[in-house]
Formats: structure tokens, sequence, C-alpha cells
């Protein structure tokens, strides 16, 4: 592993205290040995040190940043498992076909109902290989994913390399590994101490330095297959595991004995990762977090060091570990060798986790102390600026009126914000009071928002509108005029349930379609429905039979009109299918729940407003095709989550698979 000669030159082979950035290791002997190792006990030969590279001559060497890909191959591109079943959007022109079938009921949850978190096991972690074009030498991996010291659990450790291991051919696996483990305290409180015990398994260690020094787990395994391979090796010879994660291994000299063996590796390397940002130590004055940094190519200076913006803390850490970042041969051959001035380590620390774990930025979150505070964190994320051209508003404490509206606030330039029926939110004034509209308008009649509320929103700018109809079909019409009057297609979901037509929201505001609402069960399509999407050559329907009939699909095939159906097996996949219909390529996506509306309906004009897509998810977890679409479809590098943990728990935010 390449390494910056910095810490190095604190370490020498005969210490007998862990000395970096002037901190000792408490309870050490002097070697830093472990206590025993099992099955066979620790050798007492130095390993012949690797040769440091030359600055005419930077050869890569295996285990180092600068690695051949036969000693750590790189994850596969071939994603390791797919959908049982692959659901499509059937296009018919203009004849319907049969309906397509749909698992999803209509019948809505309670408002932000808590969904009980599921487990997931280990090996649903495993996940195929990325596109190296979402690196970013700057956010390599958040905070979030790096110092997640609950990332996973024991027997998770255990069935993750369990299933990348397989059947061991000697004693050494990592799935098989057992050794007996001493009780070990650093000094200032970096780790917690490590409570020894006989005969623990590699699993039980790993998951142990995670909690103890708040270091992922998922990085642990990650930086054992960059620098050893040890996450996939089955036959691995002792001595890689007396230098399990490549520390007290400078790129200049030959690893420090006193840190040889499976348990010293793992502890003081979490530690070492963990003190790079503590503020009382040397290491934060090298990689400034929030500012541009040169970065080295190559431990030859000749090959440049250009500079890189380090967006946050677990970047500079892998940075002072590994103080090299990939150039563009490099990433242009993922999984493969560069040129000359090529460096690995952090490319493949990306590579891995990505193809492992998903994908390493974790998901930021837009989220108030309410609903009405959420849409609020919303705006101010997408509308930066003052002086925008309209802002909608409608109430959150229904659906029906507001679903049509997301689609026409984006189109006209401006967020959907929520509020009670009765009161103006305080936030929600203060918010519309900083964007200063040219425009606002109210959706849905005056019980959904009352007259009281429509006085403080005229006192907020010179222009006010109601849109507003019998019913939740009337006023979707009347939006799609008012917002749409030109619009060649749109999208036609049932006003009954909710989300299908939040996931065609964004979908719709960025193709400049209404969201037109229709009875699905009715036996026909009506005379003001038919006179709404008169002239569109295009109708795209969310959601499968269930929602919207194939009497109500064969009447919007009238007039030559083409038809598409986009039908999952339930709310999540039809949001996937929606979304693969409109992106091929997103730099941001948005999730929400699709278990409630309020999150998902201010978010759908956020996300249409920046030509995003937004899926509806489970609480706890990420379906598959959805995590493939942000991972390798899109290539998408940021991750935004719509609500609270109470709606959208932290697995999402790690992309966890359901």
């Amino acid at each position: 592993m390449q390494k910056t000669p910095l810490y190095r030159l604190a370490v020498t082979a005969a210490a007998a205290v862990f000395l970096v950035a002037g901190v000792g290791l408490t309870s050490v002997s002097p070697a830093f040995a472990e206590d025993s190792e099992t099955p066979s006990p620790t050798p007492t030969a130095v390993e012949t040190p690797r040769p440091a590279p030359t600055d005419s001559t930077p050869t890569p060497q295996p285990g180092e940043g600068v690695v051949t890909p036969t000693s750590t191959p790189a994850p596969s591109s071939t994603p390791t498992s797919t959908p049982s079943s692959t659901p499509t959007a059937v296009t018919v022109v203009p004849t319907p076909t049969p309906a397509t079938p749909s698992a999803e009921p209509d019948v809505e949850p309670a408002p932000d109902s808590e969904v009980a978190p599921l487990a997931f096991q280990a090996d649903g972690l495993q996940f195929s290989a990325a596109s190296i074009s979402g690196f970013d030498p700057g956010n390599i991996i958040s905070d979030y994913n790096f110092y997640n010291s609950w990332a996973m659990t024991e027997n998770e450790i255990q069935s993750f390399l369990d299933s990348k291991i397989g059947t061991c051919k000697n004693s050494n696996c990592l799935n098989v590994y057992r050794m007996d483990t001493p009780t070990r305290t650093f000094d200032f409180g970096t780790c917690a101490t490590y409570q020894g015990a006989p005969n623990e398994s590699a699993a039980r260690i790993i998951y142990k330095a995670q909690r103890a020094c708040g270091i992922s787990a998922k990085v642990i395994l990650v930086t054992l297959q960059k620098e050893q391979g040890l996450a996939t090796n089955d036959s691995p010879p002792l001595s890689d595991l007396r230098k399990a994660m490549g520390f007290g291994c400078p790129d200049t000299s030959e690893c420090d004995a006193n840190f040889y063996g499976f348990f010293n590796q793992v502890y003081a390397a979490a530690r070492q990762l963990t003190w790079y940002n503590n503020p009382e130590g040397s290491f934060t004055k090298r990689y400034k977090v929030g500012a541009s940094n040169p970065v080295q190519y190559n431990p030859n200076v000749g090959c440049g060091a250009p500079e890189v913006y380090i967006q946050n803390k677990a970047t500079a850490a892998l940075y002072y570990y590994t103080p090299y970042q990939p150039n563009a041969a490099a990433l242009a051959n993922l999984g493969g060798t560069g040129d000359a001035c090529s460096s690995y380590g952090n490319r493949n620390f990306w590579d891995y986790y990505r193809s492992w774990f998903g994908n390493p930025i974790a998901a930021e979150r837009l989220a108030g102390a309410d609903r009405f505070d959420t849409a609020v964190e919303i705006s101010k994320s997408t509308f930066p600026s003052s002086n925008v051209n309209v802002v909608y508003v409608t109430t959150g404490s229904d659906f029906p009126d507001a679903l049509s509206a997301a689609p026409a606030a984006a189109a006209g330039g401006g967020p959907l914000l929520l509020t009670t029926p009765t009161k103006l939110p305080a936030s929600v004034k203060a918010e519309i009071a900083r964007l200063k509209p040219k425009k606002i308008v109210i959706v849905g009649g005056k019980s959904a928002v009352s007259a009281s509320v429509e006085k403080d929103l005229a006192s907020l700018t010179g222009s006010l509108v109601r849109l507003a109809g019998k019913d939740r079909y009337e006023t979707s019409r009347i939006i799609a005029k008012s917002a749409f009057p030109d619009a060649a297609g749109a999208y036609v979901a049932t006003g009954a349930n909710f989300p299908d037509a939040l996931s065609a929201g964004a979908a719709a505001g960025i193709a400049k379609f209404p969201v037109v609402l229709v009875n699905g069960s009715a036996a026909s399509v009506d005379q003001p429905t038919k006179q709404a999407l008169a002239g569109k050559s295009k109708v795209m329907i969310a959601g499968g039979a269930a929602a919207v009939s194939a009497k109500v699909e064969a009447g919007l095939a009238a007039e030559g009109r083409q038809i598409t159906r986009f039908a999952g097996a339930d709310r999540n996949q039809t949001s996937y299918l929606i979304n693969k219909a409109t992106f091929t390529s997103a730099k941001s996506v948005y999730l929400a729940t699709g278990w409630s509306f309020p999150d998902a309906l201010a978010g759908a004009a956020a996300a249409a407003t920046t030509k995003s897509p937004l899926y509806v998810v489970p609480a706890y977890c990420v379906p598959a095709d959805t995590r493939s679409a942000i991972n390798i479809t899109l290539k998408a590098n940021r991750v935004i989550l719509l609500g609270g943990p109470a709606a959208l728990f932290d697995q999402v935010a790690a992309l966890a698979p359901c």
C-alpha cells in the first residue's frame, strides 16, 4: 500500500509504543506482537521487504496502492445477480393490449406511518461493478459510509466472507481464520479498548474494531481486499495476514515487524484511519477538507500532483493512508493497469466498495421537523436564489389536489410548498418571502387551502391565482390546461392513490407534460378527460390494471393515440420503469418513501427542476433494479433522500439492498 512517509517517520522497528503524531499505544508489548495466532504461531522471520519504486520506474507492486490486477483482482463488471423477472414498459399504437397485471392495491396506508425495519443479509450486499466515470477524486466515500460503526453485524461480516471466499483451501482464509486476541487500548480515546478473547474469528475481530474505532466494517473489508486480496482469497499465505491492511508498510522501506499480525493490522489501521482527522493531530495540516490540495499521481513526483478539492474527512483519510490519486490511464482501465505514472489504491478502494456495497457516496437528506418544513428544505436546496417565477402552494393534509401540481410547479420554474388548511406555517411563509415569487398558485378549493391562508399568501406576491375544481379530477384538468396548454402528451394516473402519480411527477415535469388524474376503475373515459387529452399524441399510463383499468386504457387509445403503460409488480417497480424510460443519465437522484405522499410531492417538483429522477422506495432498503440504475445506468454521484429517518431509514442512505 502506498502511504505518505509522514507517519512512517514516527514508527521504528524498536518502538515499544505506537507513535503516530505523538500518540502512544498502551498495554502493548515492545514488538506489538500478537499473543498467539491459530492455527499456527506468528513466524519470527521478517518478511523480505519490497523494493521501493524508483523515480524513474514507478512500477506497480502487489499489495500496494500501486498494484497489479492479479494481486487483488478488480470486481467483475457483470452483476452478481439479476431480478427473477424483468419488468417492461408496453407501448401500444393505437390499439390497446391486454391490461398489464399489477400487484399494487388501491389502498392507501395511514399517512406518515412507520414501517418496521427489516434485517438484510450480507449475501445481499454483493453488487456489480460500476463504471469508473462516477469516480470523484475529491469525494471517494462519504463520511457517513466511512465512519458508520454499525455498518455490518458480525454475522453479516461472516456471511460476506463466506460468500466471497467459498471453500477455503488452507486455514488462513478470513472466513475460517481464528486467533487469540489481546486487550489493547489507544491513548486519547481515538478507539475504545479492544477486549481480547481466545479463539476469535476474523469476522469478530473486524466487527469489534469497527465498534471500537468508529470505522465501517465495509471499509475494513475493502482495505483488506485492495491491500492483500484477503476478502476473496481461498488460500492466502500467513505472510499476507501478517500485513493484512498494509499498515506499517511505507513505499520507501520494508514493512515494520512491530505491526505484523492480523489483529495488529486491523485494529491499528482502524485506529489510524480515525486518527487522521483528529484536530489534535498533525495530519489535518496536509490535506485540508473543503479546499483544493495537490495530490500526487504516483511516488514519482515527476508524474505530477494536480489539485483535488477534498470534500470530506473520509476522503482526506484515504489520501493520508494512500496519498495518490489515479490518473487518466488508471481510470480508463478499471481492473487493469494504466501507465508508468498510474496508482490504483484509491481507485480500487472505490471500485470494491461500490461493487460490493453500493454507491460509496451516501445519500444527502432534505428533512425538516415535519412535512411542511421538509418541503421548505427541498425548496431551499433547489432554489437557493430569490425572485423565482412562481410558487405553488397546496395542502399537506391530503394528496389528491396536489398530485398534478408538482410538474406544473417545475414547468413554471418554482417549488411546491405545503400548508395546513387553516394556517400558513411560519417556515413556509418565511420561505416564500425569501423566494419573492412573481406569482403564487394555490391548488385546491377553500376546504383544502382556506381564505385566511389565501390572505396571507396574497401579502407575499403581486399575483395570486387559485386553481380548483369540484373534485380531484377536475382540479388536475384545470392545472393541465393552465400550466401545459400546448403539451403534446400527458401522463395519466389514478386519483384514488398517490404512488404512481408521484413517480410520474418528475418525468412529466421534465417532458413538459401534465399529470391528469382519472377514475381508474371506471367503465370508460369520461368526456371531460377526453377533452383535456384532445390533440395529445402520447399518453403514458402510470400503474397497472388495478390502478387504471383496461377499459380506461382502451378509451385513452382513441384518435390513434400512442399509449405506453408503466406497470411493475409494486409501486417501487413502477417508479423504476417510469424513470428507466425517461433517464439515461443523471447526476442526482431523489429517493422518497412510497408509503406516504408529502415528501415525494414536494420532491417531485425539485426533481423535475433539476432534471433528476425521483424513485419511491421502501423505508428500509433500495430495490435491486433501482440500485442498479443509480450505480450503473445513470452513473449518479449524488443521492438525495427526502424526509427524515422515520420516513427513510439509514439503510436507504447507505443504499442497502432489499
